[in-house]
């Protein structure tokens, strides 16, 4: 009986902890990278900067929703969150310097 019971609260923290990851980890993901197309798409004379924050904004919805779903497909947690926080760092890195902080 005891068994059964660990598995289960193993299992509802795996979940709590995956929710607690794609949502606000998949918002931040998603924030940077539409941030990032935006300015690049500025900074390259492809667009006005209206259409491009509205371009990249429509694409957000896109890789949020992607970005969710692969969180709960990968089976190991740490590796969730190990991606995350590496495309995080690095799309706040690139993001620095296209605004100019180099």
């Amino acid at each position: 009986m005891k068994t059964a019971a660990r598995s289960t609260a193993r299992y509802r923290w795996g979940v709590l902890c995956r929710v607690l990851l794609a949502v606000p980890g998949g918002y931040g993901v998603t924030a940077l990278a539409c941030a990032l197309l935006a300015h690049a798409l500025v900074a390259l004379g492809a667009m006005d900067r209206a259409p491009a924050v509205l371009l990249a904004s429509l694409l957000g919805f896109v890789l949020y929703t992607g970005v969710v779903l692969w969180a709960f497909h990968v089976q190991r947690l740490r590796r969730v969150a190990a991606v995350l926080l590496g495309t995080g760092a690095l799309l706040g890195a690139a993001l620095w310097v296209v605004q100019g902080g180099v």
